[in-house]
């Protein structure tokens, strides 16, 4: 067990890595910039800006003196590494000469001839390579910093946003999870033990029709009768005093999110079961006289649900992290609001850090399904 925990363990780790390589990568080379849809700002604004969240850095003077000459360079231009940007003549009388220290933009030189400049001072700042960018965010990763965010002005971190979304996306996919398996894994167990009857056709059509359905039709279309047209539940942000969390507000949304992994529980579970019963130690085990009941939770039933728990691991990261159509429809504020917006918005931290999450939950739930393995199938041996 130990072995093979440390063989996944570095294996999602290289995964992790991969993916995080391959997003940064992407966001970065994606046309557009997350500071174009902005009004024009001060170049010292922009600059700071530049610091703030870490793509870019300073050149700074490492002695005192005044500047004898500055480069007429066009701020937000690209110029290449050694690129005379000014002159500082020191105290002492040596002269030193400040260039640009990788190919980039510049974004502000806030540098006047003649001005006065004490040791350390800013004599420009200057975009970072994205290689330079990837580096340093790396290490801040490490250590679960994914920096702040670009729409919320260098205000929030990334993790103080995701920590008031996830808990609420969690909540909701927990419920939606545990109603889909409940229904759904007995459906497709009685499916399969009743095959080619009017049951079976009944919970496979109404699987069929699950799966069919997508969740941006079935979810207005349950507001619809039971909240418009029944008014049997509340619809909407709960008044003051009430929380999403009350069963009212609840059930809906889970309904919704839980129908469409319900279906295919029960198509899968049917699967698993009609390939059980027909094998030869379920025929030994009837023929040694034990009864239907007792074959089929005694031997029949964990082999059945094996293919649904190998779905089970995707299935609970993409339901625990949320669906954006279901908490959209029901104007709930969970981690599906990052999904889209941050990326459209060029929020490179926002972006990481949902990615990053939603990752780490899959990689997870999939090492748990290995070891659940082992549990339900003698024949499987983690090495």
């Amino acid at each position: 067990m130990l072995r093979f925990l440390i063989r996944r363990l570095f294996g999602a780790a290289i995964t992790l890595w991969v993916i995080i390589t391959a997003s940064f990568f992407l966001m970065r080379f994606a046309p557009g910039s997350p500071f174009d849809q902005e009004r024009a700002l001060p170049a010292s604004v922009k600059a700071n800006r530049w610091l703030l969240y870490g793509m870019g850095h300073e050149v700074t003077t490492p002695v005192a003196g005044r500047i004898t000459a500055v480069s007429e360079r066009e701020l937000g231009a690209e110029y290449d590494e050694g690129t005379w940007l000014a002159t500082l003549l020191a105290d002492d009388g040596a002269e030193h000469r400040f260039t640009m220290p990788n190919d980039g933009s510049l974004e502000a030189l806030p540098l006047v001839v003649g001005g006065e400049l004490a040791a350390g001072g800013r004599v420009a700042v200057v975009s970072k390579t994205p290689w330079q960018q990837y580096t340093s965010a790396l290490g801040r990763y490490l250590t679960l910093d994914f920096g702040v965010t670009f729409t919320s002005g260098g205000e929030r971190t990334v993790m103080e946003e995701l920590s008031h979304a996830f808990p609420v996306s969690l909540e909701l996919g927990v419920y939606s999870l545990i109603f889909a398996l409940i229904f759904g894994v007995t459906l497709g167990l009685v499916a399969g033990l009743r095959q080619n009857t009017w049951i079976d056709y009944t919970a496979m059509s109404g699987a069929m029709l699950g799966i069919s359905i997508p969740t941006m039709v079935s979810g207005p279309l349950l507001v619809a009768i039971f909240c418009i047209g029944l008014g049997w539940l509340p619809y909407g942000d709960p008044p003051a005093g009430a929380e999403y969390s009350t069963f009212s507000y609840r059930v809906l949304p889970v309904i919704t999110l839980g129908l469409v992994y319900t279906a295919y529980f029960a198509r899968i579970t049917r699967g698993g079961m009609l390939e059980v019963i027909r094998s030869d130690y379920i025929r030994t085990a009837r023929a040694k006289g034990l009864s239907d009941a007792r074959v089929v939770t005694r031997h029949a039933l964990k082999g059945a649900i094996l293919p649904t728990v190998s779905f089970l691991g995707p299935a609970m990261a993409r339901i625990v992290t949320g669906s954006v159509v279901v908490e959209r429809v029901y104007g709930i504020h969970g981690l599906s609001e990052y999904f889209v917006k941050p990326a459209l918005d060029r929020d490179y931290p926002l972006v990481l850090g949902t990615v990053v999450i939603y990752s780490a939950l899959l990689i997870v739930m999939n090492v748990l399904v290995d070891i659940a393995y082992t549990f339900l199938d003698p024949r499987v041996k983690l090495k």
